[in-house]
């Protein structure tokens, strides 16, 4: 069990962080003091702290959320009268949305703005020569608050149906229309009643230019939380050097704080392809918190279905035999909506699963919202996920993974 000074530090620092940073929009000056208050809480346990530097354009990720909105309205007034433009529109949207949200490509980011992330890298060197190495990982950004989420809560999964079934019908009937009847306003009543169908879908259809704004939500558990359980590994492991407690022997730790999480896995992309050559050359494996508030909750996702990302079966086990050890509830899962970090290094071929503490079943209230804040957060809930971290990483080194 996770002393309790140590769940006090990473609590007390994810109620510093709210209070003195704040909201931290991926690639924003908030977002960088974050990564270099966790540099300078980890340094003292590091052999070396560096920071890498990316670019990317963090706005497009979810930014066309309006353009999709006027594609749709566009298509259905022109299905009535040019059915072949209703149709492109319809396609343009889909394939966007499928390329640029679901799977996480940089589908349309040429055609947003630039700016520049930060990843922060601490390195715990072995007591001996190094034989494998485990990569702890947080991210450092908030989201930007998704409207529909705070406004509809519960219910706003069945809005999501019902929008994306709305463009599918769209694409449908207008490819229909295109093939039977091209032009001009049509004869038919089933081609009439159909159009008066999408049109009906319009109020489900149009809240969704307000889905993704400006405004970013703190980010308590998602994903501080993970950051704090990061720092508390940090000050685990610079005692544990000293006083005898399990300190890893052939092990190289990496303490991984990225930006860009949230604009669509960017900051672990980068990083990722720029050290996938080096995880070959020294066997690597990669441990992603994140959703940290609630250690009944306790989850390891075996698969992220939206950008397809596989998690390691033989991680996936061993995250369920450690936290047995460490003698709390665990379940396997499959996250169904979204996609963490772990993806973007599981896609490189890197080893990596991904560990949350919070009610997957659901759409929680705080997800993504202005709710998510420190006071959602069980303190207990970052001393489970600090202890299932020193466990995994114990058996790695004494046994490695198998």
């Amino acid at each position: 069990m996770a002393e309790k000074a140590l769940v006090d530090y990473m609590y007390g620092l994810v109620e510093r962080v709210m209070r003195e940073i704040g909201p931290r929009e991926s690639c924003s000056e908030e977002e960088r003091r974050l990564g270099r208050l966790f540099a300078q809480e980890v340094e003292d346990a590091c052999d070396r702290v560096a920071f890498e530097t990316f670019t990317c354009s963090p706005t497009a990720f979810m930014g066309f959320f309006p353009y999709l909105v006027a594609l749709y309205l566009f298509g259905v007034v022109f299905y009535f009268f040019v059915p072949p433009l209703a149709l492109a529109a319809s396609l343009v949207a889909i394939t966007v949305f499928f390329l640029e949200v679901v799977r996480y490509r940089e589908f349309i980011d040429f055609l947003y703005p630039k700016r520049e992330g930060e990843n922060v890298i601490g390195v715990i060197k072995p007591r001996g020569t190094p034989e494998r190495r485990v990569i702890v990982s947080a991210h450092l950004d908030s989201a930007y608050e998704f409207k529909i989420w705070y406004w509809f809560k519960g219910f706003s999964p069945v809005i999501m149906g019902l929008a994306v079934l709305a463009l599918l019908l769209l694409f449908g009937f207008s490819l229909a229309r295109t093939v039977a009847d091209p032009w001009g306003f049509p004869e038919s009543r089933v081609f009439v009643g159909l159009g008066i169908a999408l049109a009906a879908f319009t109020p489900v259809v149009a809240p969704f230019f307000f889905f993704h704004t400006s405004d970013v939500v703190p980010g308590a558990m998602d994903d501080m939380a993970g950051v704090a359980v990061l720092a508390g590994l940090a000050k685990y492991l610079q005692a544990a050097r000293r006083d005898g407690r399990f300190f890893p022997q052939r092990t190289e730790v990496v303490l991984l704080a990225l930006s860009s999480e949230e604009a669509g896995l960017r900051g672990a992309k980068r990083y990722a392809a720029a050290h996938a050559r080096e995880t070959v050359d020294l066997p690597t494996y990669a441990l992603f918190l994140d959703g940290i508030y609630d250690q009944d909750f306790l989850t390891v996702f075996e698969k992220e279905l939206w950008p397809g990302g596989k998690m390691d079966p033989r991680l996936v086990d061993l995250a369920i035999r450690c936290a047995d050890k460490i003698g709390n509830p665990v379940r396997r899962g499959v996250l169904p909506l979204g996609a963490t970090d772990a993806s973007a290094f599981a896609r490189e071929g890197i080893p990596s699963v991904s560990i949350s503490l919070w009610d997957t079943t659901r759409l929680v209230p705080h997800y993504h919202t202005r709710l998510d804040t420190v006071e959602r957060i069980r303190p207990e809930s970052l001393g489970v996920a600090l202890d299932l971290v020193v466990e995994m990483i114990k058996e790695i080194d004494e046994e490695g993974l198998r």
